[in-house]
């Protein structure tokens, strides 16, 4: 599965992308906002790899590697999750993900990517909602969800540490992007939903 907008490639993740992302899970600049707030081991980002290819298979969705399509350099992932993975209070939610090198912030490239992410979720699922758990302290993240209409629901503690829970209902997507199912603002390319 291949999802493109006017400046990204978004495919599947894939075991030579595993340098790039071991330079971005070790940068502080990074790591400080995803999950334990630690650099990543090689191990790690492995698993994570793995662990896509079964979500892919289990739920018909998963991270994606957002390449930019001129220099086809690796930027970062962006994608759908299910939250369980994280607390089994989460069940059956699913939550949108993204992170990028810090070289590309400040483009909008999270903003594009997660949005075709989210158009391609609603437009080819029954998700009537999305969340965002967001570190409290990450402006650009709540920026980038607040553009997709994202709005803040609840705190949450993750792995003992606090985060914000946002939520995009359907409905409130189709209000910031009404034209969004006919046609894609996107091309894809590929089969069901998925990378």
């Amino acid at each position: 599965m291949i999802i493109e907008t006017d400046r990204l490639v978004l495919r599947a993740l894939k075991e030579e992308d595993a340098g790039f992302f071991s330079s971005m899970m070790k940068d502080p600049a990074v790591y400080k906002y995803i999950l334990k707030q630690e650099p990543w081991s090689d191990s790690k980002i492995g698993l994570l790899f793995r662990r896509q290819r079964e979500i892919l298979t289990e739920r018909g969705f998963c991270l994606y590697g957002v390449v930019l399509k001129g220099s086809r350099q690796l930027t970062g992932y962006c994608g759908l999750q299910p939250l369980e993975c994280f607390s089994e209070s989460f069940a059956d939610e699913v939550g949108a993900s993204w992170a990028f090198h810090p070289d590309y912030w400040g483009m909008g490239l999270a903003t594009e990517a997660a949005r075709a992410v989210l158009e391609q979720a609603f437009a080819r699922t029954a998700l009537e909602d999305v969340k965002a758990l967001i570190h409290p302290a990450n402006r650009g993240s709540m920026r980038v969800a607040g553009k997709l209409g994202f709005q803040f629901e609840d705190l949450v503690f993750r792995n003992n540490r606090l985060r914000l829970m946002y939520s995009v209902p359907r409905s409130a997507f189709e209000d910031v992007f009404p034209n969004y199912r006919e046609p894609f603002s996107y091309a894809v390319s590929g089969g069901a939903l998925g990378c």
